[in-house]
């Protein structure tokens, strides 16, 4: 068998284990009950100068809260589909057993990332159809490019946590560990990460931020995978305005989409290197 045969073959079991478990169906459900929740939460905001009840911002609005509840979601559902697949294996035993056949650890660390990025690729994407097709019998329509470049950048800050994932499984030997580190990288760079801006704000002009902010504040919140996620919806769903409503000048290259879709693959690629590095000398006995 060829290594490029070996990690496909274990990324083929990993995808088939999860079919079994269900746990792509339980991350579709998930996915397609809140973000469609979001579309009737949309729904319903009320107009500011009518007072009544009415559909404001339309299907776009909609699509905006479904990634809102997608950027806090998708980091959980990602890192807990992935985050024992080797240190459960490392503390069961099992993993000794593979790395006695063919695989190398390497392809062993491939293959359980390819696997676990279709699981939860494929459960996003799904989940998401059936909240555009909500939202389309909500609204009478859906904005097609909104919507799939919505998706598309959901599946890539899932695949992006999958990787982190990973990396944290390879670099710990017990499934309590892997659980600790998991848990911490959620806080940090999903619900913490924002602080990071905030404080360095504070210490660079001495105020804490405004409805304008330098170049750099937006910069920095995005270098977080969640952070990159929502600077690439609200460029997609709102243009350049919403980068250049918050600035006081033009808009410097470094705020360029291209920029903050390299982050997130940054994020899905370094954690499974620095993973591939410590697991390739782990004593695993």
């Amino acid at each position: 068998m060829t290594p490029t045969a070996i990690w496909l073959t274990i990324a083929r079991k990993e995808f088939a284990d999860a079919l079994r478990s269900r746990m792509i169906w339980g991350i579709v459900g998930i996915i397609a009950v809140m973000t469609s929740l979001s579309a009737g939460i949309s729904l319903l905001i009320p107009d500011v100068e009518g007072g009544a009840e009415t559909a404001i911002g339309g299907a776009e609005m909609a699509i905006g809260g479904a990634s809102q509840f997608a950027g806090l979601l998708v980091p959980i559902m990602a890192l807990i589909a992935a985050y024992l697949a080797i240190a459960g294996e490392r503390e069961s035993g099992s993993l000794k057993v593979i790395l006695g056949l063919p695989p190398s650890r390497g392809e062993v660390l491939l293959g359980k990332f390819l696997g676990r990025s279709g699981v939860v690729a494929i459960g996003l994407a799904l989940g998401f159809v059936v909240s555009g097709v909500v939202t389309a019998v909500l609204y009478g329509g859906l904005p097609v490019g909104a919507f799939l470049g919505t998706t598309l950048l959901t599946v890539l800050l899932g695949v992006s946590f999958v990787g982190v994932a990973i990396g944290i499984s390879a670099v710990t030997a017990t499934r309590g560990r892997a659980m600790t580190v998991a848990i911490t990288a959620y806080l940090g760079s999903t619900l913490l990460w924002d602080l990071v801006p905030f404080i360095g704000h504070v210490l660079v002009t001495g105020e804490t931020p405004g409805t304008v902010v330098p170049a750099w504040f937006l910069l920095v919140q995005g270098f977080s995978p969640t952070g990159a996620y929502n600077a690439l919806v609200q460029r997609l769903l709102l243009g350049g305005t919403a980068v250049e409503g918050r600035l006081a000048g033009p808009t410097p290259g470094y705020l360029d989409p291209t920029v903050f879709v390299l982050i997130l693959f940054a994020w899905a690629v370094a954690p499974l290197l620095v993973g591939y590095l410590w697991f390739r000398r782990a004593d695993l006995s």
